[in-house]
């Protein structure tokens, strides 16, 4: 019997993404858990030593466990969560085979009050709809230096400078010359909640449900207008000059920004926002996404800290020279989901 139903694949097919529901087992939830929160732990009892008496090993020690509490995850416990439960031969059945799967993120959020913290966009947490949601796409370049926390003035020559380079703090670079594609991608971002995000507030995963089919076509019209594919390409400049700190970064073109107002709203300034659906899970819930749906965590606005692990899974049928770009896979977004190839020729051969 098929993983996935044929309700899920339509569901995939219109959304971008679609919620599995109890797929993990609840005792893999439990340690992964109970592993995160061990590191919170060891993260505190590091700090309270380094106040009594820093040495250097005891500064590495404190840096590996904020790492594995709010950074990435390789151990097994983690790498249990897709390996050893029914989510690898999920992904399988949808994409084929993929590349090895060797860690994951594990973004821990905290319950905060909005705030002065300006964010990629260039607007204060506070002045975000949404639980501060201001989604991107994954793989594109966010500055070498921490984002601009002024408002009151423009960078400095010293601040663009170190600003301005190569790579990002995330490791991407701004351009790929030699496949005239400025964003790196994968196929599918898999989620697992390990803590309960049931309700909005919760640190929700925020997606712009439906808009990796505007997207497929934005990078369509750029590779038909000469290329390159994504920032700094035709009709997405990167940088929002007119962001309250003048440098605020576009994760995603405004062209697919726009194309969703229902719900939307608009700040003080004149910019619209859009809507995102901030996704629904409880632990052992995961979500698959594919990489062309502009996505963002939200603010816990509720009392518990937000947990979750985020697989990203590249198709091994990529070309070796595009494991990490590749163009076609933008101007194709279901080019690397053979599992889904009835429904969507069924869509396409209905339009």
């Amino acid at each position: 019997m098929a993983a996935v139903t044929r309700d899920q694949k339509e569901t995939l097919y219109r959304d971008g993404f679609v919620v599995l529901p109890g797929v993990i087992p609840a005792g893999h939830v439990a340690q992964a858990r109970r592993s995160i929160f061990a590191a919170i732990g060891r993260q505190r009892a590091d700090a309270l030593a380094l106040g009594r008496d820093p040495d250097a090993e005891q500064a590495k020690q404190a840096a590996e466990s904020a790492r594995m509490s709010t950074g990435a995850g390789g151990a097994g416990v983690f790498m249990d969560l897709f390996h050893a439960t029914p989510l690898a031969a999920i992904v399988q059945e949808l994409i084929g085979d993929v590349l090895p799967v060797r860690g994951c993120q594990l973004p821990t959020n905290f319950p905060t009050d909005p705030g002065d913290h300006i964010n990629e966009s260039g607007y204060p947490d506070r002045d975000t709809p949404f639980h501060g949601w201001h989604g991107h796409l994954d793989g594109l370049w966010n500055g070498a230096a921490p984002m601009h926390q002024r408002t009151d003035r423009k960078m400095t020559a010293a601040e663009s400078e170190a600003w301005f380079q190569d790579p990002s703090r995330n490791g991407c670079r701004r351009a790929f010359p030699e496949h005239a594609t400025n964003i790196m991608g994968f196929t599918a971002l898999v989620a697992v909640a390990l803590s309960d995000q049931t309700e909005e507030g919760s640190g929700n995963l925020g997606l712009l449900k439906g808009a990796h089919h505007r997207m497929e076509r934005f990078f369509q019209e750029q590779r038909d207008a000469g290329g390159p594919l994504g920032p700094d390409g035709p009709g997405w400049p990167r940088i929002d000059t007119d962001a309250p700190n003048g440098n605020g970064l576009r994760h995603y073109p405004d062209a697919v920004r726009n194309a969703f107002p229902d719900g939307g709203t608009t700040t003080a300034d004149g910019k619209f926002w859009p809507r995102p659906t901030q996704v629904k899970m409880a632990p052992g819930d995961a979500a698959i996404v594919l990489h062309a749906v502009p996505h963002c965590a939200t603010r816990v606005a509720g009392t518990e800290p937000r947990l979750i692990a985020y697989f990203r899974i590249t198709s091994a049928a990529r070309p070796e020279a595009n494991h990490r770009v590749h163009p076609d896979a933008l101007c194709d977004i279901w080019s690397e989901w053979p599992g889904m190839a009835d429904v969507v020729h069924a869509h396409r051969t209905a339009t």
